[in-house]
């Protein structure tokens, strides 16, 4: 069935999920922006490098991955997407993210993963419902401070990027369990670390961290603090169920 075939069987039945995955796709054709009943839209593994202003008319969308194609830049419309819940667009060349990606504030889990982010944008501030931010293997240099805004993250990936430092508002995400920080550039961690109350595993591995950062241990439930491949030196510190390596 081609592609044509699926939107057409899509349109008949009203169909709310819709797999166009690894299908070759170098464009998109305009009938899909017709099915506006879609709340679940796979695109993973196909040719795109761009998608079509007209995304911004599948306003039920609570689901949109583009995974694993070629996407050098996303339209601002995608902001008009409110009731997005999930947005996956790991593995593609993306440099930036629309300015006011933080309007769509639904979202619960964002993978943007290996591609090409230098910066984001003080508006993903506005994700207070995000659960989950997978941004590794990128080519991030900062972080807005406005990242402390999101006071349901969970899980925060930022591993193997070129962080020279972190904000000190990381110590405002009360619920983050999971920080993964491994193969970037940080020779400090912020003191705010220590005021986060959920934090299970810290993992900072192939920094340039010259000392221990004893304040981690005021995270009443920490369970791994990994720092492998830093130029840590001085005494380690133990605490009962908590295990460090270094």
């Amino acid at each position: 069935m081609n592609i044509l075939e699926k939107i057409a069987k899509a349109q008949a039945e009203k169909t709310p999920t819709l797999n166009l995955s690894d299908m070759r796709l170098r464009i998109l054709p305009p009938e899909l922006f017709e099915l506006d009943f879609l709340e679940k839209l796979s695109l993973d593994e196909n040719l795109l490098v761009e998608i079509p202003d007209e995304i911004g008319k599948l306003k039920n969308l609570k689901s949109l991955s583009v995974s694993e194609n070629n996407l050098m830049v996303l339209p601002d419309s995608v902001t008009e997407l409110t009731r997005l819940e999930k947005l996956y667009l790991g593995y593609n060349a993306l440099s930036e993210l629309p300015k006011n990606i933080g309007l769509l504030k639904n979202l619960k889990s964002v993978n943007i993963a290996r591609n090409q982010l230098m910066e984001l944008p003080e508006s993903i501030g506005e994700w207070t419902l995000l659960e989950k931010l997978s941004l590794h293997d990128n080519m991030l240099c900062t972080l807005p401070k406005s990242i402390g805004k999101m006071k349901s993250l969970r899980k925060l990936y930022l591993d193997n990027n070129h962080l020279v430092s972190l904000p000190e508002t990381i110590g405002d995400i009360d619920a983050l369990s999971y920080f993964i920080v491994s193969g970037n550039r940080l020779t400090a961690l912020p003191k705010s670390i220590g005021y986060l109350q959920q934090l299970r595993e810290l993992v900072v591995d192939e920094n340039q961290l010259d000392e221990f950062p004893e304040f981690i241990l005021e995270c009443p439930n920490l369970e791994l603090f990994s720092a492998t491949e830093n130029p840590i030196t001085g005494t380690i510190p133990k605490r009962k169920g908590l295990r460090i390596e270094v």
